[in-house]
């Protein structure tokens, strides 16, 4: 009779905590999932730190932010416009570390595709 009962409260808590994961919108096998969550995610671009705010609603990403930069201000505008569609269009975490980057900003271009792949990992 314990055993059952032990069996019947681990089934419960496993319902329950994939019940809380996917409310949550956490990642599954590497692809997006979630009902509007934002994930934050910072990485080190070879000359300072870039920090974004990646939005998941439906199952595909919204809206991508840079919140925070050291690298110029230029050079990060440039990149996200050249890069966001790409980025937004990518649904795993293997898609946006294959998005193309941009020439004459290698290093703010790289750090943007690894804060928003962090992003989407990390939750």
């Amino acid at each position: 009779m314990m055993k059952k009962l032990v069996i019947v409260g681990l089934v419960l808590f496993m319902v329950a905590g994939m019940v809380f994961a996917q409310q949550r919108g956490f990642v599954n096998g590497n692809r997006l999932t979630g009902q509007g969550v934002s994930y934050n995610a910072a990485t080190n671009t070879g000359n300072g730190s870039i920090t974004v705010q990646v939005r998941v609603q439906r199952n595909s990403i919204t809206e991508i932010t840079v919140t925070n930069a050291t690298d110029s201000d230029a050079f990060v505008q440039m990149t996200l416009a050249a890069m966001r569609p790409a980025l937004m269009a990518a649904q795993s975490v293997q898609a946006i570390l294959a998005v193309d980057l941009v020439t004459g900003a290698t290093y703010t271009a790289r750090g943007l595709r690894e804060a928003v792949a962090n992003a989407v990992r990390n939750r």
